[in-house]
């Protein structure tokens, strides 16, 4: 052999040597074999894990089976005892559970009908109320008097009944009222605004005067609650005819208005 040829002898031999020295952990068994252990250890855990899983679901299914297996045998029972009754009387239970039923199904509708309606009544937004009224029906004036007046001249929300001179309130909240009355020389009339029969405002008009008739306007705020009624009423006054009532120029009238609900 030449010296060429034992010149690539030796390279090949030292090559395998350099490239193993320098990474001599990934290259020894001892490292392939650290792997290949670490490699079945994680596999065995998985396995276990699995194992268990298994395990966990087979005793649920059993436990299901179980329960399952009982409800069988009481239902089985169940069956056996109705089929030991007389089909008529078998008839007249599946009667008697079907009304009660039905009278349950029925109380629980109504119950939804009146809860419906009254949370509608609560989240529902108040409309405009407002009523103005003229035309008193008496002019001649009487203790305990509710006074009417009968000519509707505004009535949003139609909670002013022009017949009995109520006002019925819609929303419970703040309203305002006002009351004007045309009162003839040399007669008096004291009146009240009241709410549910309980006074809220008295007021007492006087007329020394014996030469015109004058009108008198009065105000009064109040907080009503929904379903209360509003009226004025007469407590005390002169006999004869008081009121003076003119349709072109001055009247009698009775108003009121929501401001704001509670």
């Amino acid at each position: 052999m030449g010296s060429l040829g034992v010149i690539i002898v030796i390279i090949v031999a030292i090559v395998p040597l350099i490239s193993c020295s320098s990474f001599e952990p990934q290259c020894s068994k001892f490292h392939y074999e650290e792997k290949l252990l670490e490699k079945m250890i994680r596999q065995e855990i998985s396995v276990d894990a699995m194992r268990k899983e298994i395990e966990t679901s087979r005793n649920q299914v059993e436990t299901s089976l179980n329960t399952l297996q009982n409800e069988r045998i009481i239902w089985e029972k169940s069956l056996q005892a109705k089929s030991d009754k007389s089909a008529t009387d078998l008839a007249a239970v599946i009667q008697q559970t079907k009304t009660k039923v039905q009278e349950e199904m029925t109380k629980l509708e109504n119950e939804k009908t009146k809860w419906n309606s009254e949370l509608k009544d609560f989240v529902r937004i108040p409309e405009l109320v407002l009523f103005s009224a003229r035309n008193p029906k008496d002019t001649e004036l009487t203790s305990g008097l509710i006074m009417v007046f009968t000519e509707v001249l505004l009535n949003e929300g139609g909670a002013y009944n022009k017949e009995n001179g109520v006002f019925t309130v819609p929303y419970a909240g703040v309203y305002t009222f006002s009351v004007q009355l045309c009162v003839y020389p040399g007669k008096y009339v004291d009146f009240a605004f009241m709410a549910n029969d309980k006074p809220f405002k008295q007021v007492r008009i006087n007329r020394h005067s014996t030469s015109y008739f004058s009108c008198y306007n009065y105000d009064a705020v109040t907080i009503v609650r929904k379903n209360d009624q509003v009226i004025i009423k007469v407590t005390r006054c002169s006999s004869g005819q008081i009121l003076n009532e003119n349709v072109g120029h001055h009247w009698n009238m009775f108003s009121g208005r929501l401001l704001y609900t509670n």
